[in-house]
């Protein structure tokens, strides 16, 4: 059975940038390999570093101002304590020391407050740290780059979507989408054997098994189509993304018997027997009745009528030629 295909990556990743601003360097281009973590290309970093230190700034001012909570935390509770000890020798008034432990619990209470803000002001400079990280673009993935979508100097926001500055690929490994009718989807099985070529390397074919039978279709020109995946290694890097591939899927197999081109087949009848016209030694034509097994649209599987070395006259042209 024939279909058409397309070849994609086995794995492609969209690389963006999370901080906007002016890409201001870009180290790669379509075709370079990279390795996980490489540097691509840098966003400018002066807003992100203007706010990594506004917000330095801000947690600096509160840990100061929790200096002085802290002294003021002593000083009541120095207060406090010289209050009790005067009220032990009747010295104080109950009101003295009740007035000061008030002023304790204000003054821990608005240490607790500051505590929870310096700890919140921590978290803004982690995330501007992270922000700033964000600026410079690196790979996620080991690949070559495929595509470029973005060019130096040209600026990216990131306010409500990631933008895609390039995309890597793997293409160690190539995956075949191959497009199967309505009416042929029911023949296929996971496992099957498929092969396939493409325009600019017809007489190369490549071989695997199906694994995947999407079980969505696709409309095209008003006709269902089921996706039928399979993958192939690409060691010599000759498969490229988007190429068109002719697919045939091997439904069944048969092996050294006797064949002739489907053009020879004549009239046709019951029980898959047809009438073909063969030439006899002294050159004329004489009608035979033949059994047909399986076919590849080309050539026909003969169980019954000819043998090997029989010359069929092909019905599509005046000429013979032997059955194979």
């Amino acid at each position: 059975m024939l279909a058409s295909g397309i070849l994609q990556p086995v794995r492609k990743v969209d690389v963006g940038s999370q901080a906007s601003g002016q890409l201001k360097s870009l180290l790669v281009h379509p075709g370079d390999f990279v390795n996980k973590g490489q540097l691509l290309g840098e966003i400018d970093p002066a807003l992100s570093v203007n706010a990594l230190q506004d917000a330095q700034v801000a947690l600096n001012s509160l840990l100061a101002q929790k200096m002085a909570n802290d002294a003021q935390v002593n000083q009541s509770r120095l207060a406090l304590q010289r209050q009790r000890e005067m009220f032990a020798q009747q010295a104080a008034a109950r009101q003295d020391v009740e007035s000061a432990e008030v002023a304790m619990q204000v003054q821990l209470a608005q240490l607790a407050s500051m505590k929870a803000q310096i700890h919140q002001q921590k978290i803004r400079v982690d995330t501007a740290k992270t922000n700033l990280g964000y600026t410079r673009i690196l790979a996620p993935v080991s690949g070559t780059v495929v595509s470029v979508t973005t060019q130096e100097g040209q600026t990216v926001v990131a306010s409500y979507q990631v933008p895609v500055i390039l995309q890597i690929a793997d293409l160690s490994t190539m995956t075949v989408r191959a497009q199967i009718p309505e009416a042929d989807i029911a023949r296929l099985r996971i496992g099957m054997q498929v092969c396939f070529t493409t325009l600019g390397i017809a007489s190369q074919p490549h071989c695997s098994t199906l694994n995947v039978l999407e079980p969505a279709p696709e409309k095209i020109n008003n006709a269902q189509f089921f996706n039928a995946l399979f993958n192939v290694a690409n060691t010599d890097g000759a498969l490229r993304p988007d190429m068109t591939a002719q697919v045939t899927v091997v439904l069944k197999r048969a092996e050294n018997v006797l064949a002739i081109p489907v053009t020879a087949l004549g009239t046709a009848l019951p029980d898959h027997r047809y009438q073909v016209q063969v030439l006899t030694p002294e050159g004329q034509s004489t009608t035979r009745t033949v059994l047909t097994g399986l076919d590849n649209t080309l050539l026909v599987e003969v169980k019954e009528g000819l043998q090997l070395g029989d010359t069929v006259v092909l019905a599509s042209e005046d000429t013979a030629q032997a059955a194979p």
